[in-house]
């Protein structure tokens, strides 16, 4: 048993790496995954404003934000599901509930679009279709700010008949699918007890799932969990409050919150890497900081996608996460976007890794 002093991440057993040989196959099989996402599916709106055309109202004594460009992708578990494709997995399908709105219709266009399957995305009347639309407001001299996000919630949770909606489309999806990403984002959103409960049916027969969860990580049961250090302490601790914690503390908490769970558990530790907790035994599997500028939005579906798409070929979880940090460091270089990593960038980085 581990004691409080001798506690930290030099003290546990550290993975060494993948070559290039065993990434180079990794992505070969995810070629042959199918892979199933369920969860918050959100719209992400960008709204590019010329303010230099900006005109005074005549009827208030406000100027005006003209919009001269827009353009939308899948946010949220739609995310994670367009970082699945890009990967190269062979299917992608993607189970939420979005409502019947312009946002839900333009949600399931942009899957589409990009190739993923949208046959278990239900359209619910009276439900509205989260969405976070950036406003980028342009001015003189090529000058750029984003002005306060717009966001569309929804205030209240599912219906119970909605529920068991999105319980027999998880079914359906399950039973096409090799391996299940789950994306629990939103504080009134897709993923409730019946989900939950059903994702540690599916887990008992066998199929591998993997959860990032927000604020419910502690939650889930069966199922390999995959929070941030914050995500882990916040459970651990009870509180939503920031804390200073020590690197015993996040260790303490991967392994009480596997133990929760009675599956593994994979902590991220943005630059120091990640620790995998398995059988009350951890790993450290380190990762190479990425030079700046860097981005970091998007990295967690990234790294997810690419943990279970290489845990689902055949991976152990420190090689899965080592992969997982090639996917996520292509990500974080990609600044102003919500970044996703091909085959051909993470063989790159992962040429580079081994200057």
């Amino acid at each position: 048993m581990w004691s409080d002093e001798s506690l930290g991440l030099s003290s546990i057993k550290k993975f060494s790496g993948l070559a290039r040989e065993h990434v180079t196959d990794i992505l070969q099989r995810i070629a042959r995954l199918k892979v199933g996402v369920i969860g918050d599916g959100c719209l992400d709106m960008y709204w590019h404003a010329d303010m230099t055309v900006s005109e005074l109202s005549r009827e208030t004594p406000h100027y005006n934000v003209p919009v001269i460009g827009e353009r939308f992708a899948p946010g949220a578990a739609g995310n994670a599901a367009v970082n699945f494709k890009a990967l190269g997995c062979e299917e992608v399908s993607f189970c939420s509930i979005a409502g019947d709105d312009w946002r839900g219709h333009l949600l399931k266009e942009a899957l589409r679009s990009r190739g993923i399957n949208d046959a278990f995305v239900h359209l619910e009347a009276g439900r509205a279709t989260p969405a976070y639309c950036k406003v980028m407001l342009h001015g003189l001299q090529e000058v750029r700010q984003e002005a306060p996000r717009i966001d569309f919630i929804n205030t209240e949770g599912l219906t119970d008949a909605a529920g068991h909606r999105v319980v027999q489309q998880l079914d359906r999806m399950a039973e096409r699918v090799d391996v299940i990403s789950v994306t629990d984002q939103l504080q009134h959103g897709v993923v409730g007890a019946a989900v939950r409960e059903r994702l540690s049916y599916w887990a008992g027969q066998g199929k591998q799932i993997v959860v990032d969860s927000r604020d419910r990580i502690g939650k889930f049961k069966s199922v390999v969990l995959k929070p941030n250090e914050l995500e882990a302490l916040r459970w651990y601790n009870g509180s939503s409050k920031h804390q200073q914690a020590t690197e015993g503390d996040i260790l303490k908490a991967g392994l009480q919150l596997s133990k929760s769970a009675g599956a593994a558990c994979c902590i991220t530790l943005g630059e120091k890497g990640a620790v995998w907790f398995e059988n009350e035994e951890m790993t450290l599997v380190p990762t190479q900081a990425v030079p700046p500028p860097i981005d970091i939005v998007g990295a967690g579906d990234s790294f997810t996608a690419a943990f279970l798409s290489a845990w689902g070929t055949g991976c152990s979880g420190p090689e899965a996460a080592a992969f997982a940090h090639l996917a996520a460091a292509v990500t974080v270089s990609k600044c102003g976007e919500t970044g996703t990593a091909s085959p051909e960038e993470i063989m790159e980085r992962c040429d580079h890794s081994e200057v």
